[in-house]
């Protein structure tokens, strides 16, 4: 047991460590784990930044069964019994007990599933198709014999299966509306989903609005939908609102500035839907400002790690050797069009004022590291270290340095 503590706490480590590429290996290699607990334990510390980034994870029976329900997914120690949600220990047992209960039709499916990821959209619409309303019929009412392993009650599982065959038997339409997400999604869709969870009552609507807004970039709009549809809808959809608001804002110092700026440009068009939407005012629209504060504080925190990564330690690394290969030129060039692209982002999330006086900086410090180069020889040139402030600054800037610079350099300043 101990050896087993050991190895997970030391793959959670390198989970933490690893970048955004190496983050999607690991998750890769984690999912061929039979035991779903251990990759659960290995990934909880990075889960905040995993539903940032999204990786294409390998499809199976489980994963399937639970996509309309992952924005109620939560881990054991944060559900509470009366919640709309789904302890991730419970996962496991639910998705046997409905495999068990299709039979061979069960078994066939999840071989269909094998060679595939959530990537592949179309074959998440066929097999969810087939899955998930046989799912809501399906589902035994009494606790699978594997429901004493998850630490929760008969009654527990009667409230959490009683939460997953609605959504399930919605799954097609409650996905497609998932699905298109990132385009609103459009009223149409939002309004279809929602309006064949509704008459399930509030657990389930709590549920689906959890991953519906998770995906969607403008959840103010799916959340008003759902408030017009029936009178006890309007507070689960505030409640909803206002749980996702309880979150922290992305890990954007735990992210490849490149997928931060992603991040932050998403953010700042669901924080705009949001300041629009008329089921948030008063308090609730001071919550809303609140969270843009934090994301906008948690975006410059992290373009300030990303400066130094990305920026300042490669260029140091390359002044201070003999020799620099054009490939290190580029990636120190390439590291700074992602910094670009991640104060552009992130000055839409507010503080426009505090990333012109970190560029400021950052091309002081850059001024400085070329003060050390030289003209001559096989080392790191001043037009090197001007090139990447022409892409973090523009030309004018420069052109200023450059010849700051090579004024320098022709004075004999070591």
């Amino acid at each position: 047991m101990n050896g087993a503590l050991r190895e997970i706490r030391l793959l959670a480590q390198a989970a933490a460590a690893a970048d955004d590429a190496a983050l999607a290996k690991l998750v890769s290699m984690l999912d061929e784990l039979a035991d779903r607990g251990m990759a659960d334990a290995v990934l909880e510390p990075v889960r905040s930044r995993l539903r940032t980034l999204r990786p294409p994870r390998k499809l199976r029976f489980s994963r399937l069964l639970f996509l309309p329900l992952d924005g109620a997914v939560m881990a054991p120690k944060d559900w509470k019994r009366g919640a709309h949600g789904l302890p991730r220990s419970a996962l496991t047992a639910l998705a046997v007990a409905v495999q068990a209960a299709m039979g061979e039709a069960g078994e066939a499916l999840a071989a269909r599933c094998l060679g595939h990821t959530t990537a592949d959209a179309e074959m998440i619409v066929e097999l969810g198709g087939m899955l998930w309303p046989e799912a809501a019929a399906l589902l035994p009412a009494a606790p699978p014999p594997a429901w004493h392993e998850t630490g929760l009650t008969a009654q527990d599982y009667a409230a959490i299966a009683a939460t997953c065959r609605p959504v399930w038997a919605a799954g097609p339409v409650l996905w497609e509306a998932i699905a298109a997400g990132p385009a609103g999604p459009p009223d149409e869709l939002a309004r279809r989903a929602l309006t064949a969870i509704v008459p399930a009552g509030p657990g389930p609507l709590s549920a689906a609005l959890a991953t519906l807004l998770l995906r969607a970039s403008a959840p103010g709009g799916v959340a008003q939908i759902a408030a017009s549809l029936a009178p006890n809808a309007r507070m689960v959809a505030v409640e909803a609102l206002e749980t996702m608001l309880a979150q922290p804002p992305p890990p954007f110092g735990e992210l490849d500035p490149g997928a931060a700026a992603d991040a932050a440009l998403g953010l700042a068009e669901r924080l705009e839907d949001l300041e629009r939407c008329p089921l948030l005012t008063g308090e609730r629209q001071a919550k809303v400002q609140a969270f843009r504060r934090a994301a906008d504080e948690a975006c410059r925190a992290g373009y300030r790690v990303a400066t130094e990564e990305q920026v300042l330690l490669p260029a140091t690394r390359l002044a201070e050797a003999e020799q620099v290969d054009d490939l290190a030129i580029e990636a120190m060039e390439e590291g700074a069009r992602k910094l670009r692209l991640m104060e552009a982002a992130g000055r839409k999330l507010g503080s426009a004022g505090a990333y012109d006086k970190a560029v400021r900086e950052l091309i002081g410090r850059l001024a400085e590291i070329g003060a050390h180069t030289s003209e001559a020889g096989d080392g790191l040139h001043p037009i090197d270290i001007a090139r990447s402030i022409e892409i973090l600054a523009g030309p004018e800037v420069a052109e200023q340095a450059l010849h700051a610079l090579r004024h320098a350099s022709s004075a004999g300043t070591p």
